[in-house]
């Protein structure tokens, strides 16, 4: 439940009454996807590459008899590849509400709550998950067709651009999809970076009730490592990261000029309102003025009436490019990239014809075939073509990183999230390609219906071990590595794998936070020159197979790419460092190596029908890293299974991963280098000569920070000349704080100095100080640290500063 007070009632006040076991503020959330360039849509590929046309075709599965819990923005239930009804005999949609209604805004100060009957989607996130989950067809073709569904809806219709919800508005949609009986809950949201938040915590709770809970890691990847968010680390999530699709079916115009005839894949139009559709040829006109310049910034004199302007990327806006186009009569514009790759245009509402954006090599032949003669275009509602994508397989950009905060492994595994075409809102197109972690997490959802309509009593814990021992490790094509787990996971998810697995390991993915070292010790009979580190664990195999026996032996330990948060240099990476380019290693010596070890005493073991058995695995961290570039290094178990039978044999996973050094000891606050910590004036302008600086009622000052990991508590206080704490700065504690992104949304965090501290944490009891001089202290907890031990915090001060 939540509750709003005045200011007269605080946090403790609310804690303190009876019954109530703990409080948490109530956070608003923003939905974070993408459109993606084009429409993309290639489910032989997708279903292919990930093992669901196997479980389809072969094993016969649709996901009958399995229900789906969607918390999201809603869907259009009339769509007719989802059924066209709403809770009728026979329909898909058998469960779900509004909890939101059309109107909320979390920037207003009484957001509106006014839920409809139901829970019809005007945003058109949550109809694309549904798609992906169980569209029927013909044009998008779900994993889990057969499943029953329910859709609780929690994100309000997009006000100035942004789609709204809080944490206690989710929480009742995903109480009420349990309530609702649904074994899988798809949660395509997040925000924060702690298993203590809200979100997390309940969806843990659901988890030990039997609940399979999916979410999506997050889209922060270009902020780069402890990006992964919440619910998604919560204690048994399965948490997902996203891969691009392999094929690209986009829609496609035809392009004629005297050079002949050409099919040009398009990209998905500025404004869904404006799509490029031209049912008959519209002339084409290249706009090229005299000094040779064709980017089409400058207005032009030409008469473009009726016609379709072709200009090249660069210079000016798309939005500039576009309005001279219109102002001179255009019809349309084409906009043809000036690098490889392809893009979507960003327009606003000044532009009211069609902008679309085509490849540089189709634009730079069509535009050499213009300038020759008269050239035409056709762009029908219903034409498109396939063609293969670059990226295809690979982690998307977006995709963020763990680990956790504990350095536990998130994502878990990896499923198709980069540009997806599924169903959409009639009323904004009935399809759309979207990208992002949220496209990723139903597609497991779906796979887990497969495999709980395979295996009705599997546990929820052993359904998290199956995918994450079946999925398919990725390779990093540029170190010829494994990816990073705190990238992709185990790898990309394999509905079949998982389904016809007869082994299980246990636990299904080793977190490595340096609480259990071995230092300097001797593993295998190789004495360590004093830098080995290692560690012990036991894994438990079973045999799933009550009739033949197997030998299970480990085929490899599977090192992946190394991360780092620095540069060789010591500056601050914005997106991860990968070992090997770029690190500074060490060669002398016959133990220096870049990569982890991995050691098993049981080179061949047998488990008996039915049988289990321990294994015992030692991992040593690497000994030729720098470990003044702070390194997360990692790879995969790759066990091999052979039953006695000779035509019986499989591979299973384990990925691993830890930190090259103390993580006790690694420093929260980001460096130095990058200008922070700092005390700023009001506008975070830096503060030149501090001494001369007094602060005053009209007179404000700035902690300005920024954590590179998360931390559990961040205290910023005032102290005296006898280095006393007078009592937390406006601001200045935070439990269970998230890392910044110096280059995303939030780049740093802020505590006012202004002559006021509060002597309590939750900050209910000001008081006012004296006149004189103080000092600032910043103070945060480093990883695993203990909260009443002054010695785990990583302590700045500043230059004394005059109050009053």
């Amino acid at each position: 439940m939540s509750v709003t007070t005045d200011s007269s009632t605080d946090a403790q006040s609310i804690a303190n009454v009876h019954g109530v076991k703990r409080v948490w503020p109530v956070r608003y959330h923003k939905l974070q996807y993408t459109r993606s360039a084009f429409n993309a849509s290639s489910y032989p590929s997708l279903f292919r590459e990930t093992g669901v046309e196997k479980a389809i075709e072969e094993l016969g599965l649709d996901g009958k008899g399995v229900k789906i819990g969607i918390v999201d923005s809603g869907v259009d239930y009339t769509h007719p590849e989802l059924g066209n009804c709403w809770k009728t005999e026979g329909c898909p949609w058998q469960y779900g509400a509004d909890f939101i209604g059309d109107n909320y805004n979390a920037s207003s100060p009484s957001p509106i709550i006014a839920p409809n009957p139901t829970p019809m989607d005007c945003d058109g996130h949550g109809t694309h998950v549904s798609g992906i989950i169980a569209a029927r067809g013909p044009l998008v073709r779900g994993v889990a067709r057969g499943a029953s569904l329910g859709m609780y809806r929690v994100f309000s219709c997009p006000i100035d651009g942004n789609v709204y919800s809080s944490d206690d508005i989710i929480l009742q949609g995903i109480e009420a999809a349990y309530k609702d009986g649904h074994g899988i809950i798809s949660l395509s949201l997040g925000g924060g970076a702690w298993s203590e938040d809200p979100l997390a915590v309940a969806c843990s709770r659901l988890v030990e009730k039997g609940v399979v809970v999916v979410a999506a890691n997050g889209n922060d990847g270009s902020s780069g490592l402890f990006t992964a968010g919440s619910p998604a680390v919560g204690k048994g999530v399965i948490s997902v990261g996203s891969v691009d699709n392999w094929n690209i079916t986009g829609h496609t115009a035809t392009f004629s000029t005297p050079n002949g005839a050409r099919s040009v894949l398009l990209s998905t139009p500025g404004s869904e309102l404006l799509p490029f559709v031209f049912e008959s040829p519209v002339a084409v006109v290249a706009l090229v003025d005299g000094s040779g310049n064709n980017e089409g910034c400058n207005s032009t004199s030409r008469n473009l009436s009726g016609k379709v302007a072709l200009v090249k990327r660069g210079t000016c806006t798309f939005v500039q490019k576009a309005l001279n186009a219109q102002e001179a009569g255009a019809v349309g514009i084409v906009i043809y990239n000036n690098d490889s790759g392809m893009l979507s245009p960003g327009v606003n509402s000044s532009i009211t014809i069609p902008t679309v954006i085509i490849s540089r090599s189709d634009g730079t032949a069509l535009e050499e075939g213009a300038l020759q003669g008269e050239s035409t275009v056709v762009a029908r509602m219903d034409a498109f073509g396939t063609f293969p994508a670059d990226t295809g397989g690979m982690m998307s950009s977006f995709s963020s990183y763990g680990p956790t905060p504990e350095l536990g492994i998130a994502p878990l595994v990896s499923a198709p999230g980069g540009n997806i075409w599924s169903t959409y809102p009639q009323k904004l197109g009935s399809y759309a390609t979207l990208s992002g972690t949220s496209m990723a997490t139903p597609f497991v959802s779906g796979v887990v219906a497969l495999l709980k309509q395979a295996q009705p009593d599997l546990a929820s814990a052993d359904i998290r071990d199956i995918l994450v021992e079946s999925a398919q490790p990725l390779l990093d094509n540029t170190t010829g590595k494994l990816i990073h787990p705190y990238h992709s996971g185990a790898g990309l998810v394999n509905a079949f794998h998982a389904i016809t697995a007869r082994a299980r390991l246990s636990p299904s993915s080793i977190s490595i936070n340096g609480s259990d070292w071995h230092v300097g010790s001797n593993i295998n009979d190789n004495q360590s020159d004093g830098y080995l580190q290692w560690t012990v664990r036991e894994l438990e195999i079973t045999n799933l197979d009550s009739k033949y026996g197997m030998h299970v032996w480990l085929e490899g330990g599977g090192a992946s790419d190394s991360l780092s948060l620095y540069m060789p240099n010591g500056s601050l990476a914005l997106s991860p460092q990968t070992w090997p380019p770029g690190s500074s290693n060490w060669t002398e010596g016959s133990q220096r190596t870049t990569d982890p070890r991995v050691i098993t005493p049981n080179v061949a073991e047998y488990v008996g029908p039915g049988k289990k058995s321990q294994i015992t695995i030692k991992i040593s961290a690497p000994t030729g890293l720098d470990r003044l570039e702070s390194w997360y290094y990692g790879g995969v178990l790759n066990f091999t299974v052979q039953w006695d039978v000779s035509n019986r044999r499989g591979s299973y996973y384990v990925p691993y991963a830890g930190y090259d050094g103390n993580y006790r000891m690694t420093n929260v606050l980001a460096p130095a280098s990058t200008g922070f910590p700092a005390i700023t004036d009001a506008q975070k302008r830096p503060i030149d000569n501090l001494n001369q600086f007094t602060v005053s009622e009209d007179n404000i000052a700035l902690l300005v920070y920024s954590l590179l990991i998360p931390s559990r508590v961040v205290s910023a206080s005032l102290i005296d000349d006898n280095n006393k704490s007078l009592g937390y700065l406006p601001y200045g504690y935070i439990e269970y704080a998230t890392r910044n992104h110096l280059e995303g949304s939030n780049p740093t965090s802020v505590a006012i100095v202004n002559g006021t501290v509060y002597t309590d944490k939750d900050a209910t009891l000001p008081r006012n100080v004296t006149s004189g001089q103080y000092r600032v202290r910043l103070a945060a907890l480093r990883p695993l640290g203990d909260a009443t031990n002054n010695a785990d915090y990583q302590i700045w001060e500043s230059a004394p500063i005059r109050i009053g």
